[in-house]
Parts: structure tokens; C-alpha cells; sequence
């Protein structure tokens, strides 16, 4: 699935995310069933072979993990109220959500 199926106009400007996450009924990619809305970031220190582990606030299906070296995150979003942290080391940087809108379902 290419990331504009499941968001238009997404920027990351001082960890605030704004843009739409569309309302997706089949992502089979992400898992069998999933549908909703869904955001997709990547994190360049990831590819250059830093370990980044996440956390999403809230969540309802996985919630946390790590990188692997593609760098791209793709997670289930049920509200803009969440909050993606990323960390590497000793340095985190959580990513505000509260600019980002969420298309209903249709």
C-alpha cells in the first residue's frame, strides 16, 4: 500500500504532526483485519543502523517496538490525542499529534 492510500500532506515541524490520516477499510499489510486510520512516519536515524525503540500512547492494538533499519513506523491511530515517543539512547523525542486530522470512516 503506498503511504499516500493512508495520509495526505503529513509534515513533522519542531514534533508537531499535522496533516490528514485517512480512514482506510483494508490494510492487510499492517494486519488481516485492520482498518481505520493509520500513520506512517520515518525516522532517518534508523537507517543509518541506530536502534530507535517507540512507544504510542494509548493504544489499542501494539503499542511499542523497534525500528528495524527501513526506519519507517506505521502505526493504528484511534484519536490525535496520542503521542508517538521515540527514543535512541538516552534521547527521546515524543511527536505531538493534536495538528494531525483524522478522516471518519465513509
Amino acid at each position: 500500500m503506498d503511504v499516500t492510500n493512508i495520509q495526505d500532506n503529513v509534515q513533522i515541524k519542531a514534533n508537531k504532526v499535522s496533516g490528514t490520516s485517512k480512514y482506510v477499510e483494508s490494510f492487510p499489510k499492517f494486519s488481516k483485519s485492520a482498518k481505520g486510520n493509520f500513520l506512517a512516519v520515518k525516522c532517518d536515524e534508523a537507517t543509518k543502523g541506530e536502534t530507535i525503540n517507540w512507544e504510542l500512547s494509548e493504544a489499542k492494538t501494539k503499542g511499542s517496538g523497534t525500528l528495524d533499519e527501513d526506519g519507517i513506523l506505521v502505526v493504528q491511530l484511534h484519536s490525535n490525542t496520542q503521542k508517538i515517543t521515540l527514543k535512541n539512547g538516552e534521547t527521546s523525542k515524543v511527536l505531538d499529534l493534536t495538528g494531525l486530522t483524522l478522516s471518519p470512516s465513509e
